[in-house]
């Protein structure tokens, strides 16, 4: 029996059951992102514009050889029409894990599901957040990319990072400790932001190589805002959890003030981060489990053993390299910035074995 021509022949004939035919990717795109390619396929082209929303957030770098990724938007329309999506769609995402599957629910704009082994998802959308690239890019579109990468061996510490002189700072600190402030404030005084937000570390390069997500964004709290008179008007608000941030994308007020590439540092200097109570800055050697401890707590995105084991080897790699600290802000702008300036005379813990 000829299965190949009966197919060819029936295939278009048959019940389209589960949509198979109707669904599939008529429409395609490959981009890079980070030194990965990225193939985006979907049955309504104008979806992919979703794609262009999401590059701009990630650092630039040249491409390797490594594993390619593939997402796909099915646009369908259901049984009722949930309307279009709300501004703070955010708020409505569901996300649920077991193994090396994950899902993401948009209430009732979509679903998706990530299968981290494949480096493939598949995402269904309601034909009115079809409409929305920008909504798909925030609340679907970089969570698939980010565990992508954190799945495929990719380091990732949630650190600011700021480059100036060849030498990488890099900011981990509790939340609302003023890591975010404190960044705008070096990024102003003269160090370039990369990412007030995520720092990623190549598994393809052989030298230590920092990328940012989102590069150059800073999210600032609301009590903060009035610091920063000149930026006021460019900034957006930008649900977070229970509360409203500010972001600002500093590439609007001077690009200069950003570094969009990725960064080889000459040097490393990592600050844990909090607040002192005085005016006075202070800064001290961190020691090896206090630098544990954060990079514990603020890094394991994905939790499973495999991956935590995979991301803290990766990690390890870049605390070889770095000077650790523990760096108490107070309430003098200037003097942040002057003990900041002077951490290339300073002598900060060096990292002499493994973590656990």
């Amino acid at each position: 029996m000829d299965f190949d021509g009966l197919f060819l022949h029936y295939q278009d004939k048959l019940e389209d059951f589960w949509g198979r035919r109707q669904n599939r990717p008529q429409f395609e795109r490959t981009v890079q992102v980070f030194d990965r390619r990225i193939r985006v396929g979907s049955n309504d082209e104008d979806v992919l514009s979703a794609v262009d929303n999401s590059l701009p957030l990630y650092s630039v770098v040249l491409p390797s050889d490594g594993a390619s990724f593939a997402v796909q938007f099915v646009v369908q329309a259901g049984p009722l029409d949930p309307g279009p999506p709300p501004e703070n769609l955010f708020d409505y995402v569901q996300y649920t894990g077991d193994a090396s599957w994950l899902t993401i629910r948009l209430d009732a704009w979509g679903h998706c599901y990530i299968d981290l082994i494949d480096g493939r998802a598949v995402a269904v959308l309601s034909p009115r957040l079809a409409q929305r690239p920008d909504l798909i890019s925030l609340c679907l579109l970089n969570t698939i990319l980010t565990n992508f990468f954190i799945g495929d061996g990719y380091g990732m510490l949630h650190a600011s990072c700021l480059l100036r002189n060849g030498r990488a700072l890099l900011l981990l600190a509790p939340h609302n400790s003023g890591k975010s402030t404190t960044a705008l404030r070096l990024a102003l005084a003269g160090h370039q932001l990369v990412s007030d937000s995520m720092i990623f570390l190549s598994p393809a390069s052989e030298t230590m190589q920092l990328l940012g997500f989102p590069v150059g964004k800073v999210k600032l709290r609301g009590d903060m805002v009035v610091a920063f008179p000149r930026l006021q008007a460019l900034m957006e608000e930008e649900p977070v959890g229970d509360e409203t941030k500010y972001g600002v994308d500093l590439r609007r007020v001077d690009p200069g003030l950003v570094c969009d590439s990725a960064v080889t540092p000459d040097a490393i200097d990592l600050c844990l981060l909090t607040r002192s109570k005085g005016a006075a800055t202070r800064l001290m050697p961190a020691t090896r489990d206090a630098v544990v401890d954060a990079v514990t707590m603020n890094s394991l995105f994905f939790d499973t053993d495999s991956v935590w084991r995979c991301n803290l080897a990766s990690i390890e790699r870049l605390l070889k390299q770095a000077r650790c600290y523990h760096l108490a802000i107070g309430s003098d702008v200037d003097g942040i910035l002057g003990v900041v300036d002077s951490l290339p005379q300073r002598d900060g813990f060096r990292w002499t074995s493994q973590p656990t």
